[in-house]
């Protein structure tokens, strides 16, 4: 195994380490397996630049872009994408938004 990989063989499957394998991936590809819907892995390929067009049709997201902005929003707010946070007494924390 090359990387960084072979120190999270022992939590690792043969999904992950097929999914390791492409610098790029389709949307219904991450969907399957960050299992995040499309709009949100839009929105999160957009804002880590990490979108790449191929003749004007077909749509590639970069992996290691990706997964580095994943990582960066994770260690920022300690929660995953799309997980809200909750405020004191339990209630959702919606940035002042009802």
């Amino acid at each position: 195994m090359s990387g960084k990989l072979w120190m999270y063989s022992d939590q690792l499957d043969d999904e992950d380490l097929e999914f390791a394998r492409h610098s790029f991936f389709r949307y219904s590809e991450g969907i399957a397996y960050y299992r995040l819907t499309e709009k949100t892995i839009t929105r999160l390929a957009r804002e880590a630049n990490a979108i790449y067009k191929i003749d004007g049709k077909m749509v590639l997201i970069k992996r290691d872009l990706f997964e580095a902005y994943l990582r960066s929003q994770y260690e920022k707010t300690g929660n995953g994408p799309g997980v809200e946070c909750k405020g004191e007494g339990g209630e959702t924390d919606h940035g002042g938004k009802e």
